[in-house]
């Protein structure tokens, strides 16, 4: 629920100041509503998955990929709001690159033992 509410306080913050300073309250209160029940396309790949860590804690991990929907000046945003460093980018893609390795290799060793006797 909380995801529809800023969806509705995002829609009313793109309408010019003057016009969100003429609105009755009623009014706000019902675009809001209206633009809460929009909704977003979801992404072709969309991998969401909570690990096991030690002592009892756990990572979330997330895996979104898809056509880029977000305009420059969000994106903008959004590097001064989460700033990453070149190291983090490089390990993530290792990390990644390593993974798909690995399930390749497996694949091979699959297809090689028991497809291609």
């Amino acid at each position: 629920m909380l995801m529809d509410e800023v969806r509705g306080e995002a829609f009313l913050r793109k309408l010019p100041q003057d016009i969100r300073d003429s609105l009755t309250p009623a009014q706000t209160q019902a675009i809001s509503r209206v633009a809460q029940g929009t909704i977003q396309r979801r992404h072709p790949v969309d991998f969401r998955v909570s690990v096991p860590l030690p002592f009892g804690e756990r990572a979330y991990l997330v895996f979104l990929l898809g056509k880029e929907k977000r305009s420059s000046a969000r994106r903008q945003l959004d590097r001064q709001l989460r700033p990453t460093d070149r190291l983090s980018q490089i390990v993530v893609f290792g990390l990644g690159l390593a993974a798909f390795t690995l399930a390749a290799f497996i694949a091979l060793l699959f297809h090689n033992a028991v497809l291609a006797p």
